[in-house]
């Protein structure tokens, strides 16, 4: 029979119990394969599911995998940041960053630790988007969102994870959308693609610079809470767009997202211009612990 192991679910990108994304982080599951991790996601039903063992690289601290409850993820920025807080509330990251190796290649986290506990930054590598190669009102027609909807502030554009980042007018219809989730999961299926991230410069917290959701039921999440990884993709788009401004050759905002779903999060962004060009991305947020438990998965 195999050892309990340690299991910590977290509220990412909030200071506070259940507001942000809940992820749940599997410690020492070295003993795992990947059809017990997909076994384990499911059950658990958190939107992010992160499993941390020993690294094999001499570059990497730590082996990271992340699931949703219906498949494996090369990147999901608060999964990262869950693994990380699990790692920190066990005493295993004592320096101010650590390295994992997962199956998108190196991802880095930055740790700085302040009165409120840690501040963690994802920084992966730098984005590149590109236009759509895809059908774009098919998923206008999915989401249940009129042309009039989308905003011309910038360009619908894709992230290299395959979401569609899409402008839309106002935080009113924003709110509104109800998206045909079977629909739309059957477009992006056929599109080979993942979500969709429907973005509002009109935010509910003065000062913030975007609000958004996310839409991806064909990978078990019908609509994200927080979506980290996007986000990597947003800021520069934004830049682009002429919305985000480099005072000092650094742009640093909020962006606002979950607050439909009672569960306020928020990022804390942040992109560094060299030459008038982005040439690095940092996705900031916080954690707060809201179970710790043990697993049995052979029990």
């Amino acid at each position: 029979m195999t050892a309990p192991l340690p299991i910590i679910q977290a509220d990412v990108f909030t200071t506070r119990p259940f507001a942000g994304n809940p992820a749940a982080a599997v410690l020492d599951a070295d003993g795992l394969d990947e059809t017990a991790m997909r076994r384990i996601a499911s059950e658990l039903r958190a939107p992010g599911t992160a499993f941390v063992s020993r690294s094999t690289r001499p570059d990497a601290d730590w082996r990271l995998r992340m699931f949703t409850p219906g498949r494996e993820v090369g990147y999901s920025g608060h999964t990262a940041l869950g693994g990380t807080h699990a790692l920190i509330e066990a005493g295993r990251v004592p320096g101010a960053h650590v390295v994992y190796d997962t199956a998108a290649g190196l991802l880095r986290v930055e740790i700085e630790r302040d009165g409120d506990g840690c501040l963690m930054w994802l920084e992966p590598p730098l984005p590149a988007y590109r236009a759509p190669g895809h059908d774009v009102p098919e998923v206008l027609d999915a989401l249940g969102l009129a042309r009039a909807g989308v905003a011309g502030w910038a360009r619908p554009v894709v992230t290299p994870d395959d979401d569609l980042l899409l402008p839309v007018v106002d935080l009113a219809t924003l709110r509104a959308l109800a998206p045909d989730m079977g629909r739309l999961a059957a477009v992006r299926t056929v599109q080979r693609a993942r979500g969709v991230l429907c973005v509002s410069r009109e935010t509910v917290e003065p000062g913030a610079l975007s609000h958004s959701r996310f839409f991806a039921p064909h990978y078990g999440l019908p609509e994200d809470i927080v979506t980290g990884s996007a986000h990597s993709t947003l800021v520069v788009w934004l830049f682009a767009a002429g919305l985000a401004t480099a005072e000092g050759g650094r742009a640093v905002f909020t962006a606002e997202q979950g607050d439909g779903l009672g569960r306020p999060g928020r990022l804390q962004l942040e992109l560094t211009v060299h030459d008038g060009r982005p040439s690095r991305v940092r996705v900031g947020g916080r954690a707060v612990t809201v179970l710790s438990a043990s697993l049995r998965p052979d029990a």
